[in-house]
């Protein structure tokens, strides 16, 4: 499919993406640029997959030109989608098709990648007009490595990212904050299996959040403000539990349709 792969910024997404390219063809050659190493290292690549977090994959992608290949196609992994869309396509010339797979761990960089991170996961692509022949060979490259292609718009995708990942991320951080801040470390150790669950992302570590906050703060900020107001609603009617009735039963509702998109 690719004869060459660069892959620029190797921490947990981009490692993966290595692992897993090279579980599916082990002949390809796998060029990875590490920050701050030189970009020329690109040099005759057919796909460059810029790793990194965001703003510094926007960084990367206005040094590219010069470097590519005639006809190399290029792809990201950012968690956000309009500011690097609207960055490559100031870019004459530019092949560039936004991606980003729905797979992670709060114990990120290279020391933990692994081959099957992508298995069964969305990888969302977002190409512009003009992209068709690139956008094949893209998602046959997500489906070689296990992934599951969906394709949307890049103001879609910010949207959809806003409620399914970054605010349970800022949620179960804000949640842990606020646990350990109340009970201390004694009340910690009577907690169950409850806080633990809920509170898995919260050993994230804040740097690629705050990228991630910074380039999705509008839609962001309208979730939280969502979720403060279902919080509110229900300290509001604690004597009665109608707030507890109403997000209790919309949750369930909601959650039933989570594990059923899980199960297909």
């Amino acid at each position: 499919m690719f004869e060459r792969i660069a892959i620029v910024g190797v921490g947990l997404i981009g490692g993966s993406i290595a692992r897993a390219a090279a579980r599916t063809w082990p002949a390809v050659e796998i060029t990875c640029v590490e920050a701050g190493e030189g970009i020329e290292a690109v040099a005759g690549a057919e796909l460059v997959v810029l790793a990194a977090p965001v703003l510094a994959n926007i960084a990367r992608l206005t040094e590219l030109p010069p470097h590519l290949a005639p006809g190399a196609i290029v792809t990201d992994v950012s968690s956000t989608k309009r500011l690097i869309a609207a960055a490559a396509a100031a870019i004459p010339g530019l092949n560039f098709i936004g991606g980003h797979p729905m797979a992670g761990s709060a114990d990120g960089g290279a020391g933990n990648a692994r081959a099957d991170l992508f298995d069964r996961r969305p990888w969302i692509l977002t190409p512009t007009a003009g992209h068709t022949d690139a956008l094949q060979r893209l998602e046959a490259f997500v489906i070689a490595l296990g992934g599951v292609p969906h394709i949307m718009a890049a103001e879609l995708h910010d949207r959809f990212v806003a409620a399914v990942s970054h605010l349970p991320q800022l949620t179960a951080s804000a949640l842990m904050h606020v646990a350990g801040s109340l009970a201390g470390d004694a009340g910690l150790e009577i907690a169950g299996a409850g806080l633990h669950d809920t509170t898995r992302l919260a050993a994230s570590a804040p740097g690629i959040w705050k990228d991630i906050a910074a380039t999705n703060h509008d839609l962001l900020r309208d979730a939280i403000d969502t979720l403060v107001a279902a919080l509110q609603e229900m300290r509001d009617t604690l004597e009665t539990g109608d707030g507890i009735d109403s997000v209790f039963t919309s949750a369930a509702r909601w959650k039933e349709a989570l594990d059923r998109s899980h199960r297909g």
